[in-house]
């Protein structure tokens, strides 16, 4: 078979997509995330080819008809995404049955000419395989490079740091929910009292930092902050115009001194997958637990469907999941203790009240047009449906307080979010940039709540930011001298390094 003959341009346009969108999310999906994707695309474009080359007795015309409904499956997410804020004349057109029509019309038109064509076609499909062709190899040679330029290696410090090896500790809960503002932002900008919720903590023994403040404005680097215990000074160095891979944060929280610490110490350290990032698949972690639907429940997955023709319906197909994934993390948090008589280190991120808002008050799943956790996604900037998400985190995170505490031997419980919510930044990308005061306040504004058995919170100073959490922590219980950093509070633009230190902003006295 000579060269000229070999047709390929339907898988190559088929598995484009796939590696396109991979491309552009690296730093944070895994190469497994691609694999099951790429095979089922690969399979139905091959059974379909074979299926429609018996009906037309003609391979190029039926692999050209292929092609043709890939390329319209797969330009039709981003096609939508484009009107989606549209109005003409003060009417909506953002609307999938506007632009349904004219993809059937387009589909329709394109396949009669294709089939009814008396040509052979051989210049058409040549076209076709050089330019697949072009665009797989370009966006390889793209994955390629990243992962040569972005190769890393993490140090990790000498954890041999046990004093008394006889001293018995608790067992420890660290819960962070993701996006949970702190009081004075919730009052200010979301209307909302939470002081029921903090006195019931405070009832119970609570410590509670009645003005805490996150250290960075986003999770990919305030969690690997929190679990090395240090700031990222020499990560955000690498990259001075402020934009660059996440991989080197994902992987510092995916391997983190945290957790390789308590787990010299004896303790079985724990994690969830909490649908998001380094979470997902935390390498310190000894038991991983939710998740288990990894293929499917991936946020990759979520995207991938969302930017095709099954965008009308792509909540339906990965609602189920993403509660169950959101549920799992509060239904197994006080089952742990019973598959493991050692003490044990359990990391729970939690992936609420942030965005996308599933859930009311009680916990009845709302009617959802999303699944997007992006602030400039207009249902995410429902206030009200905020609040009820954020009431019903209350309510699952005292549920699962109340029974940790209730047992003969009181673990240490700390419950923190990585930054505050960015409801004044009304959706707009630029205000990032150029923030306000108000803004800067409301997005660092977080929640800091600790239980200690026999009441040793005043171990922890009001001043306290989530970065030397840890430290004092081990350097009370283990009698370990991990370094204690000044307080500082970075602000810098949406998913960028691009930082600012803006503390004297923050911590200013009438604040």
């Amino acid at each position: 078979m000579k060269l000229n003959n070999i047709i390929f341009h339907p898988i190559l346009f088929g598995i484009f997509p796939v590696l396109l969108l991979f491309e552009s999310n690296m730093s944070f999906t895994s190469i497994w995330e691609i694999i099951l994707p790429l095979v089922i695309i690969t399979i139905i474009i091959t059974i379909s080819w074979v299926f429609l080359t018996k009906i037309l007795s003609n391979t190029k015309k039926s692999a050209l008809v292929i092609s043709l409904l890939v390329i319209l499956f797969f330009v039709y997410g981003p096609a939508f995404f484009a009107i989606d804020d549209l109005t003409i004349n003060g009417n909506d057109v953002g609307r999938h049955t506007y632009l349904l029509i004219p993809f059937l019309a387009i589909t329709i038109l394109g396949i009669i000419l294709i089939i009814k064509s008396k040509k052979e076609l051989k210049n058409l499909t040549k076209i076709s395989n050089v330019i697949s062709l072009i665009l797989v190899s370009v966006i390889l040679l793209n994955i390629g490079a990243y992962n040569f330029e972005n190769t890393y290696s993490i140090e990790i410090q000498n954890i041999d740091k046990i004093i008394n090896k006889e001293k018995i500790v608790p067992d420890i809960y660290y819960i962070l929910l993701d996006g949970y503002p702190g009081k004075t932002s919730l009052n200010e900008i979301s209307n909302y009292d939470n002081q029921e919720f903090l006195d019931n903590l405070s009832n119970q023994g609570f410590f509670i930092q009645t003005k805490s403040y996150a250290n960075y404005p986003h999770t990919f680097l305030s969690l690997p902050s929190i679990l090395n215990m240090k700031y990222l000074d020499e990560v955000i160095e690498k990259f001075p115009d402020g934009e660059g891979s996440h991989a080197i944060p994902y992987k510092m929280g995916s391997n983190n001194q945290v957790m390789n610490f308590i787990k010299s110490q004896g303790y079985v350290t724990v994690s969830f997958d909490s649908g998001w990032g380094f979470t997902r698949d935390i390498e310190s972690a000894e038991l991983k637990l939710c998740g288990d639907n990894k293929l499917f429940n991936s946020e990759f997955m979520i995207s991938l469907v969302k930017n095709s023709m099954l965008n009308p319906i792509y909540v339906k197909i990965f609602e189920t999941d993403v509660v169950e994934l959101k549920l799992c993390v509060f239904d197994e948090l006080t089952k742990i203790k019973e598959r493991t008589d050692k003490p044990i280190f359990v990391f729970a991120h939690i992936f609420l009240p942030h965005s996308p808002y599933i859930f009311e008050e009680n916990g009845e799943v709302r009617e959802l047009s999303n699944l997007d956790f992006h602030l400039e996604t207009k249902e995410n900037l429902d206030k009200k449906a905020f609040v009820n998400q954020l009431k019903f985190t209350n309510k699952k995170t005292l549920e699962v307080v109340a029974e940790l505490l209730d047992s003969k031997k009181q673990p240490i419980i700390i419950i923190q979010s990585d930054h505050g919510s960015a409801f004044t930044f009304d959706g707009n990308l630029k205000n990032w940039k150029t923030p306000t005061e108000q803004m800067i306040k409301e997005r660092m504004d977080s929640i800091n709540f600790i239980f200690l058995p026999e009441n040793e919170t005043n171990i922890f100073l009001e001043s306290i930011t989530p970065v030397n959490t840890f430290s004092i922590l081990f350097n009370h219980y283990f009698e370990t001298n991990f370094e204690i950093y000044e307080d500082k509070i970075y602000f810098g633009s949406n998913a960028s390094y691009d930082l600012k230190d803006v503390t004297e902003i923050i911590m200013k006295p009438n604040n």
